[in-house]
């Protein structure tokens, strides 16, 4: 049975105020530079400066959090994090100092040599590692993940399954995914199939368009699957009829220590603070987020650059926090 409307507004108020206390995710951008170009990312066109995140900002970060209710960090953002040679002293560093947040990374894992495997295994530095691996066959995935080399990506990711099943490691949680979109529609069932047996889960990603940056890869109409042509119905809607998550869920931390809006703002257009200078709780209870929470309130999507042509409805139309907001 729906609940009336008023009381749905109440639930997602106070849902709202609790969110408005402390982000529940941080997204952590170890390196803003990536080893590969990716047809469906706009990471190789990014105006903003390739650089790794100083270790000062980093401790500043993991100071901000200490006694706060955070539950995960996303040790990635724009870049991979496999090309700042600093990356495993720096998961130490998080690790040691946030032992009770959970650390999730996601690779392409080009640069994910056995060495780094061993480690992140065998001092038990992850909770999730996510590998990115858009194709079934080299020829898909090369023409998707450009400058990256299928052998060397599946032979990398095979040795960190292998070694932690032979070790008997609990953790990380192994994920494989594949976004679903045009040069792969084909492929996704054999995909997982292949996958399934080898890692804990195999994820089907929906296509993100970046804020409308990345349209042509969308859904098409000539997917096996009919309920495809409602995915891409769905994504070409841009009309948000309610607040997005992001804003109330996760911070990014872009690799010079700016905030921005949202994890797909890869421009860092919608900034909202800046580590170096404000603590995270301030940021995130600052008037600045505050002003773009309540344009999304009010539905007034268009005055925001980084959020007037985006999909993200496409995953989130069906949470609880979306079906509150509806009258």
């Amino acid at each position: 049975m729906k609940l009336p409307y008023f009381l749905r507004n109440f639930l997602f108020n106070v849902i709202r105020k609790q969110k408005e206390i402390f982000p529940k995710i941080l997204s952590i951008e170890f390196t803003s530079a990536c080893n590969a170009k990716c047809i469906m990312c706009p990471q190789p066109d990014m105006d903003r400066k390739k650089e790794n995140m100083s270790f000062d900002t980093l401790n500043k970060i993991v100071e901000d959090c200490k006694s706060k209710p955070l539950k995960k960090i996303n040790l990635f953002w724009m870049g991979d994090s496999t090309v700042d040679k600093n990356m495993i002293e720096k998961i130490r560093i998080i690790r040691k100092n946030l032992p009770k947040t959970k650390l999730y990374l996601s690779t392409n894992a080009q640069l994910l040599s056995e060495k780094r495997s061993r480690i992140l295994l065998d001092e038990n530095l992850l909770d999730v590692i996510n590998f990115d691996i858009d194709g079934l066959n080299k020829n898909t995935f090369e023409g998707i993940r450009v400058k990256l080399d299928f052998d060397v990506v599946t032979s990398n990711v095979k040795y960190f399954l292998n070694y932690k099943k032979k070790n008997n490691k609990k953790l990380p949680e192994t994920r494989v995914t594949i976004i679903d979109m045009r040069p792969t529609k084909d492929e996704i069932e054999e995909f997982v199939k292949y996958w399934s047996p080898l890692a804990d889960k195999v994820d089907i990603n929906h296509y993100n368009t970046w804020g409308g940056t990345q349209d042509e890869l969308n859904y098409d109409d000539n997917h096996q699957d009919p309920k495809h042509q409602d995915k891409l119905n769905q994504s070409q809607n841009t009309n948000f009829d309610f607040a997005c998550t992001h804003p109330w869920e996760e911070m990014v931390i872009g690799a010079d220590g700016r905030v921005g809006l949202c994890c797909l703002d890869h421009e860092l257009h919608e900034q909202v603070g800046d580590v170096r200078e404000n603590t995270i709780e301030e940021i995130w209870q600052g008037v600045k987020i505050n002003e773009y929470r309540e344009k999304q309130i009010a539905l007034n999507y268009s005055s925001i650059k980084s959020c007037k042509d985006c999909n993200a409805h496409t995953y989130q139309s069906d949470k609880l926090w979306a079906k509150l907001q509806r009258p």
